[in-house]
């Protein structure tokens, strides 16, 4: 009984902890008080965390509020640089692409950003790039790697980059560099960076549709503002609908028809008919805005326009990507650093 009550307690301190750092993060500034407003915890609760999170470092006392009669309010903002974030993902295929890197601080500014062109990826390869961009931000616990492919309990089922195949990365990047890793789908980061850049307080489903120039369409997908895995992570993976393989072959009867424009008629209604999301975000080398507005009147000859979606067109899905694996990585470290180390 003591146990329980004992574990019981420490997990709420612990969330209170972790929801006082995310309201100074979002207040920039604030007062003890402040914070005790906008998160509904006791003064007293406010001033033990904030203390101990400015004895950590990771909070730091500002200055003093002026004074109104009695003894000035502390003020506090959050430490940028308690520590940084690295988010790296690669792009091509085993004989050319882009390893992408991006630092971002504990609070989500962006730092630094580093563009490495290969013309034949190995494992050895991707740990130089990390291991280099390390030794120059050594501030770095936590990294985030984005990869073309199906990756389950850090295992690289199958990738774009087949070289990469059969690894289980987690465990082999946690070896090497002994910092927090994070390992996970392409678009589904992407998803989740363009929604919490855009969407971040809507529960509705959110959809993230990416066709690439040479592999096929994948879609990520953020509900409520968790990923959509599947039970097997394989959400998300529309190419293997029962229409896309042949709807090149589907002569439509409008001019203005295109393959690329087919499928994503296939895709975004099998989207509405079963998760009805309010935005669909849409992007690759053979999309452009003209085909979303053909995309939004051709729906509209199969559903009622209640049910269409908002389109929105990226012409590049980078900053989405790294977005994602950046606020991604970043919430698993925070939840790991409080509730697991």
């Amino acid at each position: 009984m003591t146990t329980v009550l004992i574990n019981t307690t420490k997990q709420i301190k612990q969330k209170n902890t972790m929801l006082v750092a995310s309201t100074l993060k979002s207040l920039v500034s604030a007062t003890k008080g402040d914070i005790s407003t906008q998160t509904g915890l006791s003064l007293a609760t406010c001033g033990t965390i904030l203390n101990e999170l400015c004895a950590k470092g990771e909070v730091i006392e500002e200055s003093l509020d002026e004074s109104r009669g009695g003894r000035p309010a502390k003020r506090y903002i959050y430490n940028s640089n308690y520590f940084n974030v690295l988010s790296v993902y690669v792009e091509g295929t085993n004989d050319q692409g882009v390893i992408s890197s991006s630092i971002t601080s504990a609070n989500s500014e962006n730092i630094k950003e580093y563009n490495e062109v290969y013309s034949h990826l190995t494992l050895d390869i991707l740990i130089n790039h990390i291991q280099t961009i390390l030794e120059k931000h050594q501030n770095i616990k936590a990294l985030g790697v984005g990869l073309p492919g199906v990756v389950v309990d850090g295992k690289i089922l199958t990738c774009d980059i087949t070289n990469l195949e059969g690894l289980a990365i987690t465990e082999l990047l946690s070896r090497q560099f002994n910092i927090f890793i994070q390992v996970g789908n392409d678009i589904n980061y992407t998803a989740f960076g363009f929604y919490r850049k855009n969407y971040r307080n809507i529960n509705d489903p959110i959809a993230y549709i990416f066709m690439p120039p040479r592999y096929c369409a994948g879609c990520g997908i953020v509900i409520s503002g968790e990923m959509l895995r599947g039970a097997s992570q394989f959400a998300g993976e529309v190419s293997k609908l029962p229409f896309y393989d042949n709807v090149q072959s589907e002569k439509n009867k409008n001019p203005y028809s295109t393959p690329a424009l087919e499928k994503l008629i296939h895709i975004t209604s099998s989207l509405i008919a079963i998760i009805n999301p309010v935005t669909i975000a849409i992007s690759g080398s053979t999309i452009d805005q003209h085909c979303i507005d053909e995309l939004s009147v051709r729906l509209q000859e199969r559903f009622d326009s209640k049910h269409i979606p908002h389109f929105v067109y990226r012409d590049s899905i980078k900053s989405d990507y790294h977005n994602g694996i950046s606020a991604y990585t970043l919430d698993a470290y925070n939840n790991f650093r409080v509730f697991d180390s």
